[in-house]
């Protein structure tokens, strides 16, 4: 088991670079699976840059001077881990296939008001009122991004909603195995855990044991058959796999180096380069309406993110001031017989601890 080195000031303002920097690669990573959702299968495109990243990962195992293992010491919670990981990028690209990606992002990033509603309803977490109004208000913010013009995917916000919900569960089993594997064991399981996923199921739908066959962008983008692609593409598809590669291990240092709660809020960086790579390739520009949305969302989860420190203060602040009105342990009658009779000759024996 990996030691918890105490996280200070330094250590979490390097773990948001890092994850800022992942953040802008997984970005870049978005512009070209949108680019290839009209062509190529999801899954194609996850085994293909799996293969890549998988190759790099293990160059970087053979360079690490540290004895890395491969393999994780919680390899259920690895697994769970890695399908989670799996079901969130997958249906996330899904939803992009067939949305604005600002708006896509925009919803994945209800991730906290959902982890904030889960931890009172299903784990009995006292959370005040303060905190689910915060939760109500950036769910209006959500269906404000959604419906500007009256317009409405519901399968495609489906899939965006379910790959919020899976990240969150993602995240949180990050920063448990933190304590027991190194940051490169966590993202070559999370490649090599895709990798096996992809072509396990297109291998279901390449025997036609399951038929996807529609019209609608998320599912022509899941179900299409695979396709040979081009000089141009091969070498965009190298890419995403070197991105995947290195973003993956951004994530798991960052959450492994600094508490989550210290470093979420610079995941909404996220949308700010959404929104600019939407704009500079797609021509999508976010209406006022869809702006404000986005505004209600990040400040909504901002507060929830600032009470959750304040009232962990609070709590560790209760600790010394319970521990001063504790009953005092009343002295030991045979060490004070001693003290008495050593004064006489001017020693002081000590009680034990």
């Amino acid at each position: 088991m990996r030691s918890n080195p105490v996280i200070t000031t330094h250590d979490a303002a390097n773990a948001a670079i890092i994850l800022v920097f992942g953040l802008f690669l997984f970005s870049i990573q978005d512009v070209i699976i949108k680019h290839f959702s009209g062509h190529y299968s999801v899954l194609q495109i996850v085994f293909v840059r799996g293969l890549v990243a998988i190759g790099l990962m293990l160059t970087l195992f053979r360079w690490s001077r540290e004895g890395v293992p491969f393999f994780s010491r919680r390899p259920g919670l690895m697994l769970a881990r890695g399908l989670l990981g799996f079901s969130s990028y997958t249906t996330f690209y899904l939803a992009v296939a067939a949305m604005p990606l600002a708006e896509v992002v925009s919803i994945t990033f209800t991730m906290p008001l959902i982890v904030t509603a889960m931890s009172a309803l299903l784990l009995g977490e006292k959370v005040g009122l303060r905190r689910w109004s915060a939760v109500l208000a950036g769910f209006v913010g959500v269906l404000i991004i959604l419906s500007p013009s009256g317009e409405f995917n519901p399968l495609a916000v489906g899939f965006a909603f379910c790959a919020a919900l899976t990240y969150a569960s993602q995240t949180i089993l990050t920063r448990f195995l933190g304590a027991h594997d190194h940051p490169m064991t966590i993202a070559f399981n999370a490649i090599l855990i895709f990798t096996v996923a992809s072509g396990l199921i297109s291998l279901v739908l390449a025997g036609g044991l399951i038929a996807v066959d529609s019209a609608h962008p998320s599912l022509a983008f899941f179900g299409r058959d695979w396709q040979m692609p081009d000089g141009v593409d091969i070498g965009l598809m190298i890419a995403i796999g070197f991105i995947a590669a290195i973003g993956f291990y951004c994530l798991s240092k960052a959450y492994c180096s600094s508490e989550a709660s210290a470093i979420a809020p610079f995941e909404f960086t996220y949308i700010l380069w959404a929104v600019c790579f939407g704009y500079l390739f797609w021509q999508e520009v976010p209406g006022p309406t869809t702006l404000a949305g986005v505004a209600i969302l990040v400040s909504s989860s901002l507060y929830i993110w600032y009470r959750e420190r304040q009232v962990a203060r609070d709590e560790t602040a209760l600790v010394p001031v319970q521990a001063a009105h504790l009953p005092q342990q009343p002295p030991d009658p045979v060490t004070q017989e001693n003290n008495s009779a050593a004064d006489e000759f001017g020693v002081t024996v000590r009680q034990k601890a």
